[in-house]
């Protein structure tokens, strides 16, 4: 009995022993993109890395209070500020343009970074001493490149790069992925993997200009805020981005396109889908009451109803007061804009998203098609109608499409009767709900939730103080060489000396004439 009771003594010490090597660890998460749904995703890693006993600083744009063990160092009214500087504005037919599309969104990258290095919160972060122990980085890599020079200032502890932007495209520079313009969508495209002659050169356009901007242009002015904020002598961001041991991507390959990823790209696709919301009772009883279900409107954290227009919001209201069948649930920030609302519709400013896709009388979801809500939907087998407004919201509207799980409407195109008859289309046809459930089945089906995958090797980085067996040789190498543009040099030149040789010994060699005659004489 002693002994069995030794044992287990000190079975729980190792157990303990070994739990403690991965816990109460300190961690620096860096958000860069000031959108709420982004927000929303970095929070379940860093809730979830806190429940786990790790310490945590995080550079946030949403109000959160500090706790012992996660103190938010808080970016105040990022959003409003970027938007004031922001030329450009919501020009939806101009955003329909690729190229158009890829010069805003680094405009936009460049606009937030510029507004972000003068801080405060960066500055109060700045004031920790360089001898403060952080043992990861968490960096969300979709933009913000120059908060990479924190890595160097605490010390160059191990380092992961994370986003809630899909595959962002430099990927396949950052972990040396392959690119292959020829079958690999760019975001700002409406193709797929099949794409015509044009199409691929088209779509190889798109990358080339993506490549040009972000390396030229943002990546430049990115790697000067770094030695403003950090000194002359500091590294550049595209040398420190280099060395993410891990990069997590929100992809699952059931939803997006064939795209070859080195080890160290791991997708996470669908981690915010069971998230925690809180619900109001309303919402239970008005879903209960609806006669064929109910149908959810919502556009997502950044764009509001309020500011489609009252031509759009009216083309709205009429197209569910005439369909008292259903129920519908639109999140609206000035409800009282649109006045008295039908019995059979329910006004929110905020709503629990993932919650109602997850109830199975939710027959429809109505969204702009950002691919957060994209995931949630296709998670809980909810067929959509899309509105899609700018970035990558028409190619994510596309891919429904095509996949037979959704319409698309741009949302410049949008009137009563093309709405009535999107809405119409979808929940007539059964194929649109089947093919969707589909879809839920081969995106559940994982041997474990993108929530755990994620933690795990966040985790697996701090156990080991790094992974960099993981990450590309390709980065200790020069451009020669991993293309071998060295070997092609050289057996050129042995193929040219070789050449050479050879035309001066046929020159030099007599010719048979030549010799007869020299026996001759």
């Amino acid at each position: 009995m002693r002994h069995r009771l030794t044992a287990v003594i000190t079975a729980l010490v190792t157990l303990s022993a070994s739990l403690q090597s991965v816990s109460a660890e300190n961690i620096l998460f860096l958000q860069t993109l000031a959108s709420r749904s982004h927000h929303i995703w970095n929070k379940q890693i860093f809730d979830r890395l806190y429940d786990n006993g790790h310490n945590l600083t995080i550079l946030s744009f949403e109000q959160e209070t500090s706790v012992p063990g996660k103190t938010f160092l808080v970016v105040e009214d990022f959003m409003k500020r970027v938007m004031a500087e922001y030329e450009n504005g919501w020009d939806n037919t101009d955003l329909r343009s690729p190229f158009k599309n890829i010069m805003m969104m680094y405009e936009y990258y460049g606009i937030s970074s510029r507004i972000l290095e003068k801080d405060e919160a960066i500055q109060q972060l700045l004031a920790y001493p360089r001898t403060f122990k952080f043992d990861l980085i968490i960096h969300d890599f979709t933009m913000g490149q120059f908060l990479l020079g924190f890595v160097e200032y605490f010390g160059n502890p191990p380092l992961i790069s994370v986003s809630a932007f899909n595959i962002p495209p430099h990927v396949t520079s950052m972990a040396d992925a392959p690119l292959r313009t020829t079958y690999m969508p760019h975001y700002a495209s409406c193709f797929d993997s099949k794409m015509s002659f044009v199409e691929r050169i088209k779509n190889s356009l798109y990358w080339m200009v993506d490549i040009f901007v972000r390396n030229r242009v943002y990546m430049f002015n990115e790697d000067r805020r770094v030695k403003r904020l950090f000194g002359k002598e500091a590294t550049s961001a595209k040398v420190i981005e280099r060395r993410s041991d891990v990069v997590l991507v929100n992809a699952d390959f059931s939803m997006d396109y064939y795209q070859a990823l080195p080890p160290n790209v791991i997708t996470v696709g669908g981690l915010h889908v069971s998230r925690k919301e809180n619900v109001p009772p309303i919402i239970n009883q008005f879903i209960a009451r609806a006669n064929k279900g109910v149908i959810l409107l919502s556009f997502g954290t950044n764009i509001g109803s309020d500011m489609l227009g009252e031509t759009i919001n009216q083309a709205i209201l009429n197209v569910f007061r005439n369909m008292p069948n259903y129920g519908f649930i639109w999140k609206h920030d000035q409800p009282e804009k649109l006045g008295i609302p039908p019995p059979n519709l329910l006004i929110l400013k905020w709503v629990p998203q993932a919650f109602i896709l997850s109830n199975k009388r939710t027959k429809l979801f109505i969204s702009h098609g950002g691919l957060l809500s994209l995931q949630e939907a296709t998670w809980h087998g909810v067929p959509v109608v899309a509105l899609p407004m700018f970035v990558d919201q028409f190619s994510n509207a596309e891919k429904l499409v095509r996949a037979g799980v959704g319409t698309a409407l741009p949302l410049v195109e949008l009137d009563e009767t093309k709405l009535s008859n999107a809405i119409a289309k979808v929940l007539d046809e059964p194929s649109f709900y089947t093919k969707m459930k589909e879809g839920s089945y081969h995106f559940k089906g994982q041997p474990q939730h993108p929530l755990d995958r994620a933690i795990f090797w966040i985790e697996k980085v701090i156990e080991n103080k790094g992974l960099s067996y993981l990450r590309s040789p390709a980065h200790d190498m020069s451009v020669l060489a991993v293309y071998g543009l060295d070997i092609i040099g050289v057996l050129l030149l042995v193929i040219i000396t070789y050449y050479i040789l050879i035309r001066r010994h046929f020159r030099k060699r007599p010719t048979p004439t030549n010799e007869k005659k020299s026996k001759k004489e």
